[in-house]
Protein backbone atom coordinates (compact mmCIF):
# COMPACT_ATOMS: atom_id res chain seq x y z
CA UNK A 1 0.00 0.00 0.00
CA UNK A 2 2.76 2.07 -0.18
CA UNK A 3 4.04 4.56 -3.01
CA UNK A 4 6.19 2.73 -5.44
CA UNK A 5 8.33 4.98 -7.74
CA UNK A 6 6.58 7.56 -7.30
CA UNK A 7 2.90 5.44 -8.15
CA UNK A 8 -0.06 6.04 -5.60
CA UNK A 9 -0.83 4.17 -2.21
CA UNK A 10 -1.19 0.42 -3.23
CA UNK A 11 0.44 0.67 -6.65
CA UNK A 12 3.63 -1.15 -7.67
CA UNK A 13 4.26 -5.01 -6.80
CA UNK A 14 1.07 -5.28 -4.87
CA UNK A 15 -1.10 -4.74 -7.23
CA UNK A 16 0.45 -5.93 -10.43
CA UNK A 17 0.61 -9.36 -8.27
CA UNK A 18 -2.83 -9.44 -7.05
CA UNK A 19 -1.13 -9.11 -3.31
CA UNK A 20 -0.14 -12.25 -3.24
CA UNK A 21 -3.04 -14.54 -4.41
CA UNK A 22 -2.77 -14.27 -8.14
CA UNK A 23 -0.60 -17.71 -8.04
CA UNK A 24 -3.64 -19.18 -6.71
CA UNK A 25 -6.17 -17.71 -8.56
CA UNK A 26 -5.22 -15.12 -11.79
CA UNK A 27 -8.33 -13.33 -10.93
CA UNK A 28 -6.33 -11.53 -8.53
CA UNK A 29 -4.02 -10.21 -11.67
CA UNK A 30 -4.09 -6.50 -11.81
CA UNK A 31 -6.70 -6.31 -8.91
CA UNK A 32 -5.58 -2.67 -7.82
CA UNK A 33 -7.52 -1.00 -11.20
CA UNK A 34 -10.36 -3.59 -10.77
CA UNK A 35 -13.67 -1.74 -10.06
CA UNK A 36 -15.17 -2.43 -6.62
CA UNK A 37 -18.28 -3.93 -8.41
CA UNK A 38 -16.63 -6.49 -10.88
CA UNK A 39 -14.49 -7.48 -7.94
CA UNK A 40 -17.10 -8.43 -5.99
CA UNK A 41 -19.25 -9.83 -9.07
CA UNK A 42 -15.89 -12.30 -10.05
CA UNK A 43 -15.78 -13.37 -6.20
CA UNK A 44 -19.51 -13.96 -5.38
CA UNK A 45 -19.78 -11.08 -2.85
CA UNK A 46 -22.72 -9.21 -2.59
CA UNK A 47 -21.47 -5.54 -3.25
CA UNK A 48 -23.79 -4.68 0.15
CA UNK A 49 -21.96 -7.26 1.95
CA UNK A 50 -18.87 -6.70 1.07
CA UNK A 51 -18.91 -2.79 2.10
CA UNK A 52 -20.46 -3.32 5.31
CA UNK A 53 -18.07 -6.26 6.61
CA UNK A 54 -15.17 -3.78 5.18
CA UNK A 55 -16.31 -0.73 7.00
CA UNK A 56 -17.23 1.23 4.09
CA UNK A 57 -20.29 3.69 3.54
CA UNK A 58 -23.56 1.80 2.07
CA UNK A 59 -23.58 5.06 -0.36
CA UNK A 60 -19.99 4.14 -1.70
CA UNK A 61 -19.39 4.09 -5.49
CA UNK A 62 -19.12 1.00 -6.63
CA UNK A 63 -17.74 1.56 -9.87
CA UNK A 64 -14.55 3.36 -7.65
CA UNK A 65 -11.57 1.10 -8.42
CA UNK A 66 -9.59 -1.03 -5.41
CA UNK A 67 -7.16 1.74 -5.42
CA UNK A 68 -9.21 4.62 -5.58
CA UNK A 69 -11.28 2.96 -2.26
CA UNK A 70 -7.97 2.67 -0.40
CA UNK A 71 -6.93 6.42 -1.17
CA UNK A 72 -10.88 7.83 -1.04
CA UNK A 73 -11.64 5.18 2.40
CA UNK A 74 -8.19 4.29 3.47
CA UNK A 75 -9.08 0.66 3.52
CA UNK A 76 -6.06 -0.94 1.81
CA UNK A 77 -6.09 -2.95 -1.49
CA UNK A 78 -4.07 -5.58 0.61
CA UNK A 79 -7.15 -5.59 3.18
CA UNK A 80 -10.09 -6.11 0.23
CA UNK A 81 -7.77 -8.84 -1.58
CA UNK A 82 -7.83 -10.67 1.97
CA UNK A 83 -11.10 -9.99 1.99
CA UNK A 84 -12.23 -11.58 -0.96
CA UNK A 85 -9.88 -14.07 -0.81
CA UNK A 86 -11.58 -15.48 2.61
CA UNK A 87 -15.00 -15.70 1.42
CA UNK A 88 -15.28 -16.11 -1.96
CA UNK A 89 -18.42 -18.35 -2.76
CA UNK A 90 -16.91 -18.70 -6.33
CA UNK A 91 -13.82 -20.73 -6.50
CA UNK A 92 -12.76 -21.65 -9.74
CA UNK A 93 -12.72 -25.90 -10.31
CA UNK A 94 -8.51 -25.06 -11.15
CA UNK A 95 -7.78 -24.51 -7.33
CA UNK A 96 -7.93 -27.69 -5.17
CA UNK A 97 -8.56 -27.90 -1.63
CA UNK A 98 -5.20 -27.83 -0.11
CA UNK A 99 -4.61 -24.21 -1.97
CA UNK A 100 -8.12 -22.94 -1.19
CA UNK A 101 -6.63 -23.54 2.67
CA UNK A 102 -3.66 -22.31 1.70
CA UNK A 103 -4.85 -19.11 0.50
CA UNK A 104 -7.70 -18.74 3.38
CA UNK A 105 -5.19 -18.98 6.25
CA UNK A 106 -2.76 -16.45 4.29
CA UNK A 107 -6.17 -13.69 4.01
CA UNK A 108 -6.79 -14.58 7.92
CA UNK A 109 -3.13 -14.07 8.36
CA UNK A 110 -3.20 -10.52 6.59
CA UNK A 111 -6.59 -9.45 8.01
CA UNK A 112 -5.82 -10.51 11.40
CA UNK A 113 -2.21 -9.44 11.59
CA UNK A 114 0.69 -11.59 13.31
CA UNK A 115 1.06 -12.66 17.06
CA UNK A 116 0.35 -15.61 18.96
CA UNK A 117 -2.38 -13.92 21.44
CA UNK A 118 -5.84 -14.65 21.78
CA UNK A 119 -8.34 -11.99 20.87
CA UNK A 120 -11.01 -11.43 17.84
CA UNK A 121 -10.36 -8.40 15.31
CA UNK A 122 -13.91 -7.71 14.42
CA UNK A 123 -14.71 -6.46 11.83
CA UNK A 124 -18.57 -6.12 10.33
CA UNK A 125 -20.18 -9.27 10.13
CA UNK A 126 -16.42 -11.02 10.59
CA UNK A 127 -14.49 -11.94 13.47
CA UNK A 128 -10.70 -12.95 12.87
CA UNK A 129 -9.00 -14.69 15.98
CA UNK A 130 -5.96 -16.52 15.82
CA UNK A 131 -7.46 -19.64 16.01
CA UNK A 132 -11.06 -18.75 15.44
CA UNK A 133 -12.47 -17.06 12.60
CA UNK A 134 -16.36 -16.64 11.23
CA UNK A 135 -18.95 -14.77 10.24
CA UNK A 136 -22.16 -13.70 12.12
CA UNK A 137 -25.46 -12.20 10.38
CA UNK A 138 -27.61 -10.62 13.16
CA UNK A 139 -30.97 -11.06 10.54
CA UNK A 140 -30.82 -14.71 10.72
CA UNK A 141 -28.62 -15.70 13.99
CA UNK A 142 -26.17 -17.62 11.60
CA UNK A 143 -22.82 -18.43 11.93
CA UNK A 144 -20.92 -19.02 8.74
CA UNK A 145 -17.33 -19.75 7.56
CA UNK A 146 -16.40 -21.08 11.23
CA UNK A 147 -12.63 -22.10 10.82
CA UNK A 148 -9.92 -23.21 13.70
CA UNK A 149 -6.33 -22.84 12.84
CA UNK A 150 -7.14 -21.74 9.34
CA UNK A 151 -9.20 -24.81 9.05
CA UNK A 152 -12.86 -24.66 7.43
CA UNK A 153 -14.96 -26.84 9.94
CA UNK A 154 -18.46 -25.92 9.39
CA UNK A 155 -20.16 -23.44 6.34
CA UNK A 156 -22.78 -22.21 8.71
CA UNK A 157 -24.56 -23.29 11.91
CA UNK A 158 -28.09 -22.07 12.42
CA UNK A 159 -30.19 -22.04 15.52
CA UNK A 160 -34.16 -22.22 15.02
CA UNK A 161 -35.97 -18.72 15.93
CA UNK A 162 -32.85 -16.78 17.25
CA UNK A 163 -34.11 -13.94 17.36
CA UNK A 164 -31.00 -11.65 17.83
CA UNK A 165 -31.34 -9.14 20.36
CA UNK A 166 -27.25 -8.09 21.05
CA UNK A 167 -23.95 -8.68 20.33
CA UNK A 168 -20.55 -8.38 22.69
CA UNK A 169 -17.17 -9.06 21.07
CA UNK A 170 -14.20 -8.61 23.40
CA UNK A 171 -10.92 -10.07 23.99
CA UNK A 172 -11.23 -13.48 23.25
CA UNK A 173 -14.70 -13.93 23.26
CA UNK A 174 -17.53 -13.24 20.70
CA UNK A 175 -20.81 -13.32 22.49
CA UNK A 176 -24.14 -13.36 20.75
CA UNK A 177 -27.69 -12.95 22.29
CA UNK A 178 -31.04 -14.30 21.61
CA UNK A 179 -34.63 -14.08 22.87
CA UNK A 180 -34.18 -17.62 24.52
CA UNK A 181 -30.61 -18.62 23.28
CA UNK A 182 -27.09 -17.64 23.24
CA UNK A 183 -24.02 -18.69 21.23
CA UNK A 184 -20.50 -18.34 22.25
CA UNK A 185 -17.07 -18.42 20.27
CA UNK A 186 -13.85 -18.38 21.83
CA UNK A 187 -10.92 -17.69 20.30
CA UNK A 188 -8.34 -20.33 21.37
CA UNK A 189 -6.32 -23.52 20.37
CA UNK A 190 -9.84 -25.66 20.38
CA UNK A 191 -11.34 -23.73 18.73
CA UNK A 192 -14.55 -23.55 21.77
CA UNK A 193 -18.44 -23.11 20.08
CA UNK A 194 -21.06 -23.51 22.44
CA UNK A 195 -24.94 -22.80 21.71
CA UNK A 196 -27.10 -22.36 24.82
CA UNK A 197 -30.81 -23.29 24.50
CA UNK A 198 -33.33 -21.51 27.23
CA UNK A 199 -36.39 -23.08 25.52
CA UNK A 200 -36.67 -26.01 22.42
CA UNK A 201 -34.22 -25.37 19.24
CA UNK A 202 -33.03 -26.75 16.10
CA UNK A 203 -29.62 -26.59 15.57
CA UNK A 204 -28.22 -27.77 12.08
CA UNK A 205 -24.17 -27.77 11.35
CA UNK A 206 -23.59 -27.61 7.96
CA UNK A 207 -20.28 -29.43 7.46
CA UNK A 208 -17.18 -27.94 5.07
CA UNK A 209 -15.91 -30.29 2.29
CA UNK A 210 -13.78 -33.16 3.76
CA UNK A 211 -15.18 -32.91 7.34
CA UNK A 212 -16.88 -36.34 7.98
CA UNK A 213 -19.07 -36.36 11.07
CA UNK A 214 -20.67 -40.10 13.15
CA UNK A 215 -21.35 -40.54 16.19
CA UNK A 216 -19.37 -41.86 19.27
CA UNK A 217 -20.50 -44.87 20.71
CA UNK A 218 -17.38 -45.11 22.55
CA UNK A 219 -17.20 -41.63 24.52
CA UNK A 220 -21.28 -42.15 24.89
CA UNK A 221 -21.33 -44.88 27.00
CA UNK A 222 -22.81 -43.63 30.01
CA UNK A 223 -22.05 -40.56 29.94
CA UNK A 224 -25.61 -38.91 31.51
CA UNK A 225 -27.27 -36.73 29.34
CA UNK A 226 -25.01 -36.48 26.94
CA UNK A 227 -24.77 -37.15 23.10
CA UNK A 228 -21.32 -36.73 21.18
CA UNK A 229 -20.93 -36.75 17.51
CA UNK A 230 -17.15 -37.29 16.13
CA UNK A 231 -16.02 -34.56 13.82
CA UNK A 232 -13.26 -35.08 11.84
CA UNK A 233 -11.06 -34.20 8.71
CA UNK A 234 -7.87 -35.07 7.35
CA UNK A 235 -5.86 -32.83 9.67
CA UNK A 236 -7.95 -32.54 12.92
CA UNK A 237 -10.45 -34.40 14.89
CA UNK A 238 -12.77 -32.75 17.69
CA UNK A 239 -16.24 -33.32 18.88
CA UNK A 240 -19.74 -31.66 18.82
CA UNK A 241 -21.25 -32.37 22.49
CA UNK A 242 -24.83 -31.93 23.56
CA UNK A 243 -25.20 -31.69 27.54
CA UNK A 244 -27.12 -30.47 30.33
CA UNK A 245 -26.35 -26.40 30.76
CA UNK A 246 -24.62 -27.02 34.11
CA UNK A 247 -24.30 -23.24 34.80
CA UNK A 248 -28.06 -22.72 34.89
CA UNK A 249 -28.87 -23.29 38.04
CA UNK A 250 -32.56 -24.22 38.01
CA UNK A 251 -31.38 -27.50 36.80
CA UNK A 252 -30.63 -29.33 39.72
CA UNK A 253 -29.62 -33.04 39.67
CA UNK A 254 -32.28 -34.14 37.65
CA UNK A 255 -31.31 -35.20 34.50
CA UNK A 256 -32.50 -33.78 31.35
CA UNK A 257 -34.87 -35.48 28.49
CA UNK A 258 -34.73 -34.77 24.95
CA UNK A 259 -31.63 -33.25 23.90
CA UNK A 260 -30.07 -35.27 20.53
CA UNK A 261 -28.38 -35.65 17.74
CA UNK A 262 -28.22 -37.16 14.04
CA UNK A 263 -26.06 -36.95 11.15
CA UNK A 264 -27.19 -37.06 7.26
CA UNK A 265 -26.37 -35.53 4.11
CA UNK A 266 -22.90 -33.81 5.54
CA UNK A 267 -25.20 -31.87 7.89
CA UNK A 268 -25.33 -32.51 11.84
CA UNK A 269 -28.70 -31.62 13.70
CA UNK A 270 -29.24 -31.08 17.21
CA UNK A 271 -32.20 -31.04 19.18
CA UNK A 272 -31.88 -29.04 22.31
CA UNK A 273 -34.05 -28.27 25.44
CA UNK A 274 -34.36 -26.06 27.90
CA UNK A 275 -31.32 -25.76 29.89
CA UNK A 276 -29.15 -27.90 27.22
CA UNK A 277 -26.55 -26.96 25.50
CA UNK A 278 -24.40 -27.96 21.98
CA UNK A 279 -20.67 -27.36 22.21
CA UNK A 280 -17.98 -27.89 19.16
CA UNK A 281 -14.45 -28.73 20.62
CA UNK A 282 -11.47 -29.78 18.78
CA UNK A 283 -8.52 -31.25 19.84
CA UNK A 284 -5.97 -28.13 20.06
CA UNK A 285 -4.91 -26.39 16.46
CA UNK A 286 -2.35 -24.03 16.20
CA UNK A 287 -2.46 -20.95 13.99
CA UNK A 288 0.58 -21.96 11.50
CA UNK A 289 0.36 -20.41 8.24
CA UNK A 290 0.46 -23.15 5.74
CA UNK A 291 -0.20 -25.60 8.66
CA UNK A 292 0.30 -28.95 6.82
CA UNK A 293 -1.29 -31.21 9.14
CA UNK A 294 -1.98 -32.38 13.31
CA UNK A 295 -0.77 -35.32 14.07
CA UNK A 296 -1.46 -36.04 18.06
CA UNK A 297 0.32 -39.08 19.68
CA UNK A 298 -2.18 -41.69 21.39
CA UNK A 299 -1.78 -40.04 25.03
CA UNK A 300 -3.14 -36.58 23.71
CA UNK A 301 -5.82 -38.02 21.49
CA UNK A 302 -6.85 -40.06 24.56
CA UNK A 303 -6.47 -37.21 27.09
CA UNK A 304 -8.63 -35.20 24.94
CA UNK A 305 -11.50 -37.80 24.74
CA UNK A 306 -11.77 -38.39 28.44
CA UNK A 307 -11.61 -34.62 28.57
CA UNK A 308 -15.30 -34.11 26.22
CA UNK A 309 -16.47 -37.38 28.37
CA UNK A 310 -16.12 -35.26 31.24
CA UNK A 311 -17.41 -31.98 30.11
CA UNK A 312 -20.86 -33.71 28.89
CA UNK A 313 -20.68 -35.11 32.75
CA UNK A 314 -20.44 -31.65 34.26
CA UNK A 315 -17.10 -32.98 35.99
CA UNK A 316 -14.75 -30.10 34.57
CA UNK A 317 -14.79 -27.07 36.02
CA UNK A 318 -13.43 -24.59 33.37
CA UNK A 319 -10.65 -24.61 30.92
CA UNK A 320 -7.91 -22.03 31.03
CA UNK A 321 -5.99 -20.69 27.99
CA UNK A 322 -2.41 -18.88 28.71
CA UNK A 323 -0.36 -17.94 25.91
CA UNK A 324 2.81 -15.67 26.53
CA UNK A 325 2.61 -13.78 22.89
CA UNK A 326 -0.34 -11.71 23.81
CA UNK A 327 -1.89 -9.80 27.00
CA UNK A 328 -5.22 -11.77 26.68
CA UNK A 329 -5.81 -15.02 28.83
CA UNK A 330 -9.42 -17.39 27.96
CA UNK A 331 -11.38 -19.05 30.20
CA UNK A 332 -14.20 -20.94 29.56
CA UNK A 333 -16.48 -22.08 32.38
CA UNK A 334 -18.84 -25.33 32.27
CA UNK A 335 -19.85 -24.94 35.76
CA UNK A 336 -20.40 -22.54 38.33
CA UNK A 337 -16.55 -21.44 39.65
CA UNK A 338 -14.39 -18.13 39.42
CA UNK A 339 -11.06 -18.14 38.02
CA UNK A 340 -8.87 -14.82 38.28
CA UNK A 341 -5.29 -15.04 37.12
CA UNK A 342 -3.77 -13.31 40.30
CA UNK A 343 0.04 -12.96 39.09
CA UNK A 344 1.30 -14.12 35.36
CA UNK A 345 5.26 -13.31 34.61
CA UNK A 346 7.88 -15.87 32.80
CA UNK A 347 7.80 -19.44 34.20
CA UNK A 348 5.22 -18.58 37.28
CA UNK A 349 1.42 -18.43 36.95
CA UNK A 350 -1.03 -18.05 40.07
CA UNK A 351 -4.26 -19.27 39.78
CA UNK A 352 -7.10 -18.50 42.23
CA UNK A 353 -10.17 -20.77 42.25
CA UNK A 354 -13.35 -20.37 44.09
CA UNK A 355 -17.22 -22.66 43.73
CA UNK A 356 -19.83 -22.77 46.01
CA UNK A 357 -20.41 -26.48 44.53
CA UNK A 358 -20.47 -29.41 46.77
CA UNK A 359 -18.15 -31.52 44.88
CA UNK A 360 -14.61 -31.57 43.36
CA UNK A 361 -13.91 -30.50 39.47
CA UNK A 362 -11.20 -30.85 37.62
CA UNK A 363 -9.86 -27.65 35.63
CA UNK A 364 -7.64 -28.06 32.28
CA UNK A 365 -4.77 -25.17 32.02
CA UNK A 366 -2.97 -24.68 28.64
CA UNK A 367 0.55 -23.21 28.11
CA UNK A 368 3.26 -22.75 25.76
CA UNK A 369 6.83 -22.31 25.88
CA UNK A 370 6.92 -18.42 26.86
CA UNK A 371 4.67 -19.05 29.50
CA UNK A 372 6.51 -21.79 31.70
CA UNK A 373 9.81 -22.93 30.51
CA UNK A 374 8.96 -26.58 28.75
CA UNK A 375 12.60 -27.51 27.89
CA UNK A 376 12.71 -28.99 31.30
CA UNK A 377 9.72 -30.86 32.13
CA UNK A 378 10.73 -32.68 35.39
CA UNK A 379 11.39 -29.25 36.96
CA UNK A 380 7.63 -27.80 35.85
CA UNK A 381 5.63 -28.58 39.18
CA UNK A 382 1.90 -27.46 40.00
CA UNK A 383 1.22 -26.29 44.14
CA UNK A 384 -1.90 -26.19 45.71
CA UNK A 385 -2.37 -23.54 48.54
CA UNK A 386 0.99 -23.77 49.06
CA UNK A 387 1.92 -27.84 48.66
CA UNK A 388 3.26 -29.52 45.42
CA UNK A 389 0.34 -31.24 44.04
CA UNK A 390 0.77 -35.01 43.76
CA UNK A 391 1.31 -35.94 40.01
CA UNK A 392 -1.68 -39.17 38.69
CA UNK A 393 0.02 -41.38 36.14
CA UNK A 394 -3.02 -41.19 33.88
CA UNK A 395 -5.65 -38.58 32.94
CA UNK A 396 -8.71 -40.91 34.06
CA UNK A 397 -7.12 -40.92 37.82
CA UNK A 398 -8.70 -37.27 38.52
CA UNK A 399 -11.97 -38.76 37.33
CA UNK A 400 -12.11 -41.04 40.23
CA UNK A 401 -12.58 -38.71 43.45
CA UNK A 402 -10.91 -39.24 46.34
CA UNK A 403 -9.98 -36.42 48.82
CA UNK A 404 -6.56 -35.28 48.06
CA UNK A 405 -5.16 -32.79 44.97
CA UNK A 406 -3.96 -34.06 41.60
CA UNK A 407 -2.33 -33.19 38.28
CA UNK A 408 -1.65 -34.63 35.27
CA UNK A 409 0.37 -32.92 32.18
CA UNK A 410 0.77 -33.98 28.80
CA UNK A 411 4.13 -31.70 26.93
CA UNK A 412 5.58 -31.66 23.49
CA UNK A 413 7.61 -29.37 21.52
CA UNK A 414 6.43 -25.71 22.91
CA UNK A 415 2.96 -26.57 24.39
CA UNK A 416 1.58 -28.30 27.42
CA UNK A 417 -1.83 -29.08 28.83
CA UNK A 418 -2.58 -29.63 32.43
CA UNK A 419 -5.01 -30.45 34.75
CA UNK A 420 -5.85 -30.52 38.44
CA UNK A 421 -8.28 -32.24 40.33
CA UNK A 422 -9.51 -29.93 43.20
CA UNK A 423 -11.32 -32.26 45.68
CA UNK A 424 -13.44 -29.50 47.17
CA UNK A 425 -14.27 -25.94 46.76
CA UNK A 426 -14.15 -22.65 48.96
CA UNK A 427 -11.16 -20.22 48.03
CA UNK A 428 -7.63 -22.04 46.40
CA UNK A 429 -4.54 -21.09 44.89
CA UNK A 430 -2.99 -22.92 42.33
CA UNK A 431 0.54 -22.09 41.45
CA UNK A 432 2.63 -23.61 38.13
CA UNK A 433 6.38 -22.53 38.28
CA UNK A 434 9.82 -24.06 38.03
CA UNK A 435 11.17 -26.07 40.60
CA UNK A 436 14.48 -24.05 41.61
CA UNK A 437 17.56 -25.96 41.40
CA UNK A 438 19.55 -27.02 44.99
CA UNK A 439 19.72 -23.97 46.97
CA UNK A 440 18.28 -21.74 44.62
CA UNK A 441 15.05 -21.83 46.68
CA UNK A 442 13.10 -19.02 46.69
CA UNK A 443 12.25 -16.87 49.72
CA UNK A 444 9.62 -17.35 51.18
CA UNK A 445 8.93 -20.79 50.10
CA UNK A 446 8.75 -24.03 51.31
CA UNK A 447 11.54 -26.44 50.37
CA UNK A 448 10.77 -30.16 49.19
CA UNK A 449 11.56 -31.65 52.69
CA UNK A 450 9.37 -29.63 54.20
CA UNK A 451 6.33 -29.89 52.01
CA UNK A 452 7.47 -33.76 51.78
CA UNK A 453 7.13 -34.70 55.77
CA UNK A 454 4.00 -32.49 55.93
CA UNK A 455 1.93 -35.24 53.33
CA UNK A 456 4.44 -38.41 54.74
CA UNK A 457 2.06 -39.87 56.25
CA UNK A 458 -0.03 -40.49 53.88
CA UNK A 459 1.20 -39.89 50.40
CA UNK A 460 2.52 -42.64 48.09
CA UNK A 461 5.55 -41.76 45.79
CA UNK A 462 4.25 -39.48 42.90
CA UNK A 463 4.31 -41.63 39.36
CA UNK A 464 6.35 -39.58 37.11
CA UNK A 465 4.70 -36.97 34.59
CA UNK A 466 3.73 -38.58 31.36
CA UNK A 467 4.77 -36.91 27.72
CA UNK A 468 2.78 -37.42 24.76
CA UNK A 469 1.95 -34.80 21.96
CA UNK A 470 -0.07 -31.81 23.28
CA UNK A 471 -1.15 -28.53 22.12
CA UNK A 472 -1.60 -25.37 24.13
CA UNK A 473 -2.58 -21.65 24.37
CA UNK A 474 -2.96 -18.20 26.08
CA UNK A 475 -6.23 -15.75 26.63
CA UNK A 476 -8.19 -13.81 28.44
CA UNK A 477 -10.91 -14.00 31.71
CA UNK A 478 -14.55 -14.29 30.69
CA UNK A 479 -16.71 -15.73 32.80
CA UNK A 480 -20.03 -17.39 30.92
CA UNK A 481 -23.16 -16.33 32.69
CA UNK A 482 -26.46 -17.87 31.90
CA UNK A 483 -29.02 -15.49 30.54
CA UNK A 484 -31.64 -13.93 32.82
CA UNK A 485 -34.47 -15.27 32.88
Amino acid sequence: GKPVDGMGPGMGHGMMNGYGFDRYDSRFAGFGSMIFNEACSNFGIPVETALSDLGLPKDMDPQLTILEVEEHYGVTGQEIASYMAANMQQKPASINSRQQLMMRQQAVQNMRGTGQGMHFMHKGRFAYGNYTTFSFDNSSGEVSSFAVGGDLIFNSVTVSDFAFKEERVAGATAVYEGADSQIFLHDNPMGILQIRAFANKTVVFDLAEEVEASMDTELSDSPGDAVIVNISKNNFAGYLIVFKNYLATATGDEPIEGPDARVSDGRVTVTLVNNSVVMFRASPMDPVLMQTGYRYGPHVAYMHQVLSREIARGRIGAEISLRAGGDNASVVNYTPMGVHIRERDRDRVVLEVNSDLPEGRVITINVDNETVNLSSPDRIRLRFNGKVIEKAGNIDELFAGGNRPLCYLLQENETATMAVYIPEFSEHEIIIDIEPEAGEERAGEETEEEETTDESSEAEPAPAFEFGAGIALVASIYVLRRRKQ
